[in-house]
């Protein structure tokens, strides 16, 4: 996903926050992976891209953590039609309110040279400010228009958008070389008048990326469409946020606004080459293939970041420290339009020997996620994912925005978070069994853990373990299973099979 699609995930933290019910199809759990922050390395001077990587090994998986940053380089002049939703819905729970503080903190981070329109949409359009110019006009006719800004009647989002898009494409040549050309859509999109299917609304969206105009989506309001800014930010090639408090409009509007306006690159495809001791077995992004094609470029704004979490296979000889995996880059310049690559490499021995926050953080925030679907879907994220949670977040300490997270998992499931469970224990089961055995399963608490055994070796060596009860499961001739208890220290347990029947000490 773009690195500034951010809805989905300031739509959860509201959402936990004031305790109000999540659609499922609104929780997109890789947004997570943009919206928080990891460490990372500054883009080398000319370089578009940079990435800081991390692995750690548990078993038969290595799990490698990518945190990619984008470069911050000298920007254009920008060329800005704000599309003001002033429908009566953005009366409600303060989204016109929202929309005026963001707005006037916005004039505070505009350059001399930056030009912009501001239309407003309701039943109607019209365009209280036009060429505006920063450094040349008297900043009052723009702070006098977004302060009148006020709910009216209908929403006819479609009117608007033609609006603004012609606009933009009014200027002849001349007037937008070397400028950055984009309209920043604010709206609930609770559509009722006008065109609005969604896929006529989308089309807009690529009329724009066509005339090399992006826009950028604002969405505002507890029951906003996200389904429709979704669709429309992303064939408009633009950034997607969410207004649910004043610090997220504090921090998009101020520091954020770069970020909100500006790419640095465009048609972003990541290629990930593993060595033949490695195989995908999980990406937590949005999509992957081995076929570029099946995959949908993204966009990458300026100074942003992305995490890149995957469990890897690794297959039979183990790990080789020496093996190279390289991340390829293929883009195409926001500025000179020209295809580029850049390609950063490294070993799977330089990821081992990384600093694993970045994997621990995302791997928290993935069961953070796990909590969440669970219960847009009826519940159960208390049970079996809270656990894993907890055990994920206590491997992330002195981290504030986990700590953050914890605060919202505990009044959710109505549980203690300040004292979480800290890392596992390690524990080898050695086996004695009558019949073969492939393979060991463990469960505890909300993990799962496969140990794949040989003929030669019937030791099943487990990192990571929570302390307590647990069920092994043995995969012989039909699965076999017993409880054991782990001790809190770690150490050893001993399986004995006979006959069907399985004692563990």
């Amino acid at each position: 996903d773009d690195s500034m699609s951010l809805a989905s995930a300031q739509r959860v933290l509201y959402a936990l926050k004031r305790h109000v019910p999540l659609k499922t199809s609104e929780i997109r759990p890789h947004e997570l992976l943009n919206y928080f922050s990891f460490d990372t390395a500054e883009p080398a001077p000319g370089r578009v891209f940079s990435v800081l990587g991390g692995a750690e090994q548990d078993g038969e998986t290595l799990t490698v953590s990518l945190a990619v940053k984008g470069a911050t380089p000298e920007r254009e002049p920008l060329d800005l039609t704000l599309l003001v939703d002033r429908s009566c819905s953005m009366g409600a729970e303060g989204r016109m309110d929202y929309t005026r503080r963001g707005l006037q903190l916005m004039t505070e981070q505009l350059q001399d040279g930056d030009r912009l329109d501001l239309v407003l949409f309701d039943s109607d359009v019209c365009t209280p400010v036009q060429n505006f110019v920063v450094g040349r006009d008297d900043p009052s006719v723009l702070n006098d228009a977004l302060a009148r800004m006020r709910p009216n009647t209908g929403t006819n989002l479609d009117a608007g958008l033609q609006t603004a898009y012609g606009i933009q494409t009014g200027r002849d040549a001349a007037e937008v070389h070397g400028r950055n050309r984009r309209v920043l859509l604010i709206t609930d999109a609770l559509l009722n008048e006008g065109r609005v299917q969604e896929s006529l609304v989308a089309q807009v969206g690529k009329n724009l990326e066509e005339h090399d105009i992006r826009l950028s989506g604002v969405g505002v309001g507890r029951e906003f469409n996200d389904k429709m800014l979704d669709k429309l930010t992303e064939n408009g090639k633009g950034a997607y946020v969410y207004l649910g408090s004043e610090a997220v409009v504090d921090r998009v509007f101020g520091p954020g606004f770069d970020a909100l306006t500006r790419t640095v690159a465009h048609d972003v495809h990541f290629a990930l080459d593993l060595p033949d001791s490695l195989a995908m077995e999980r990406f937590y992004g949005e999509e992957a293939s081995t076929n570029k094609a099946d995959v949908q470029p993204i966009h990458y704004f300026a100074g942003t970041t992305q995490l890149f979490l995957q469990d890897l296979r690794v297959r039979p000889g183990g790990v080789v420290r020496n093996d190279p995996i390289t991340m390829r880059i293929e883009y195409t310049d926001a500025i000179t339009g020209e295809p580029e690559v850049q390609e950063l490499r490294t070993t799977v021995g330089a990821l081992l020997d990384g600093d694993p926050h970045n994997l621990r953080k995302g791997q928290a925030l993935m069961a953070f996620s796990d909590i969440v679907l669970a219960q847009s879907m009826g519940g159960g994220g208390c049970g079996a994912p809270l656990q894993a949670y907890r055990q994920r977040s206590g491997a992330v300490p002195g981290d504030a925005e986990i700590t953050y997270v914890n605060g919202l998992v505990g009044d959710l499931c109505h549980v203690e978070m300040t004292t979480v469970v800290t890392r596992g224990v390690q524990l080898k089961l050695k086996l004695d069994s009558d019949q073969p055995i492939a393979s060991v399963d463990l469960r505890c608490g909300g993990q799962h853990t496969t140990q794949r055994l040989t003929a030669a070796d019937q030791i099943a060596r487990f990192e990571d373990i929570t302390p307590g009860m647990c069920t092994v499961e043995l995969q012989g001739n039909l699965p076999i299973t017993a409880e054991v208890e782990v001790p809190e220290s770690g150490g050893d347990l001993r399986c004995m099979v006979r006959g069907g029947r399985v004692s563990c000490t």
